[in-house]
């Protein structure tokens, strides 16, 4: 049987494979999504230019507030034998080196991370502004949440963003992959890649794109509907 580590390294080395790809795939892509009008739905990720006035604080909220349910949720246990007041005010100020397993320090954490990624992602931030925010959100957890039970932990400070924005850019190209494929098969596997995509509000949608082959000529252009 394969160990977590196996396999999260595998996904680590799939997902860094992804963040290279050359952009001529994707129009191999586009080749295999031909109809006859000469066009093909590519589902596409799109970048918000502006927002709202403290959206940006807003959508952080939202993620933040998530956090707290999702640790009571999950936590909850251990929140009623070792969690405290106390511990929530004093802890910030005893970072330490956490000696937790290796699966639980890489592998749930990176996955926190891409869950992070992914929500500011779909809320239509780039790239760089989605891992900016996964750090943000990441400090957010260690320093005022998870210290109700323990002291905040170096490793994750930088595990969970780092690691969780690696895995969440491939994860996103696959879901965006699969999507485009437009088949009930694919679509729940671009859901399941990112979950965040089923939401009506997220920033992804279909493009309608000119197939351009070898023996064309002229101008090739794009345009998404709302």
């Amino acid at each position: 049987m394969f160990s977590s580590q196996k396999i999260f390294s595998a996904l680590l080395i799939s997902a860094a494979f992804l963040l290279v790809a050359p952009a001529r795939a994707q129009v191999a892509t586009a080749s295999l999504q031909k109809d006859p009008s000469g066009l093909y739905e590519e589902y596409r990720h799109f970048e918000k230019t502006e927002f709202e006035k403290f959206e940006k604080l807003k959508n952080f909220g939202i993620m933040y507030g998530l956090q707290w349910v999702v640790y009571a949720i999950t936590q909850a246990e251990t929140i009623q034998e070792h969690g405290s007041f106390h511990n929530w005010i004093t802890n910030p100020s005893y970072a330490e080196y956490d000696k937790d397993t290796y699966d639980y320090n890489i592998f749930k954490h990176s996955l926190s991370g891409e869950l992070y990624y992914q929500f500011y992602r779909s809320r239509g931030y780039t790239e760089t502004e989605a891992f900016l925010w996964t750090v943000a959100s990441s400090t957010a957890f260690e320093f005022t949440i998870e210290t109700v039970t323990e002291a905040p932990s170096y490793q994750d400070l930088y595990q969970t963003p780092v690691l969780g924005t690696v895995v969440g850019v491939g994860f996103e190209k696959l879901s965006l992959y699969f999507h485009s494929k437009k088949t009930w098969p694919n679509r729940l596997l671009g859901y399941v890649f990112n979950p965040f995509s089923l939401l009506k509000s997220s920033q992804y949608g279909y493009v309608a794109v000119p197939v351009v082959s070898q023996n064309f000529h002229g101008v090739n252009l794009s345009w998404s509907f709302e």
